[in-house]
């Protein structure tokens, strides 16, 4: 009975690559395969796309998304949240249409390459712990985070972990150290009771799904 629904963000301000969320790739928009994953999905309700562009929302709407709204300039934004973008979806549709969402999917477009088990993994997963605020994908990071640094305006270094059970980790061999994870960007499932009232797009109880590989063509 609960109202899972995909918002998919896609402004159309990107500097580093102009109107990069709908470039061609393979033929298809970037922004299609997103699309697509999310109407794949066979737990997914509505797959939404919150778009600052008329043109976008053509394209978006193209390829059988919902664009139900144009997403306000303000909004859409160098310095804009994900926890305002979703916000803003998630008001106007109750607004709007009545219509209250319980689980959000968010998928970025610029992760072209997904397997949709992994979707539908990750929301069965966020149904089952009920505790949980959300559950985000990450990777096995390659470098360990007990060996980085910040670096002061004095030019001192100082670490970016420090944990009693690993005292100077930064001298210890790898293989002795904890393993750690980095948020791949893929996936992130959320409660919407997590946006809406504790304000956070992962609350403070955040599950993992590890996942062996990043397409993130941001990086």
């Amino acid at each position: 009975n609960l109202k899972i629904i995909a918002i998919i963000p896609a402004r159309c301000g990107s500097k580093s690559i102009p109107d990069k969320n709908i470039q061609s790739v393979n033929g298809k928009p970037l922004i299609a395969y997103t699309i697509e994953h999310s109407l794949r999905s066979k737990h997914i309700q509505r797959t939404i796309v919150s778009t600052d562009s008329e043109y976008y929302s053509l394209i978006a709407g193209s390829f059988n998304a919902e664009v139900a709204f144009l997403r306000p300039a303000a909004l859409a934004l160098d310095h804009s949240t994900d926890l305002e973008v979703f916000d803003h979806a998630l008001n106007w549709l109750k607004k709007y249409e009545n219509y209250e969402a319980d689980i959000v999917v968010h998928l970025r477009p610029t992760t072209p390459i997904r397997d949709i088990a992994d979707i539908d993994g990750m929301i069965e997963l966020l149904i089952k712990n009920k505790e949980a605020d959300s559950i985000r994908s990450v990777v096995k990071n390659t470098e360990t985070v007990f060996k980085m640094w910040f670096l002061n305006q004095h030019g001192y270094l100082s670490p970016v972990i420090t944990d009693k059970r690993f005292v100077e980790g930064y001298n210890m061999p790898r293989q002795a150290l904890p393993l750690g994870y980095v948020q791949n960007a893929s996936i992130d499932v959320t409660r919407a009771a997590t946006i809406l009232k504790k304000r956070s797009m992962t609350g403070d109880k955040i599950l993992g799904y590890v996942m062996e590989d990043n397409y993130d063509i941001d990086y």
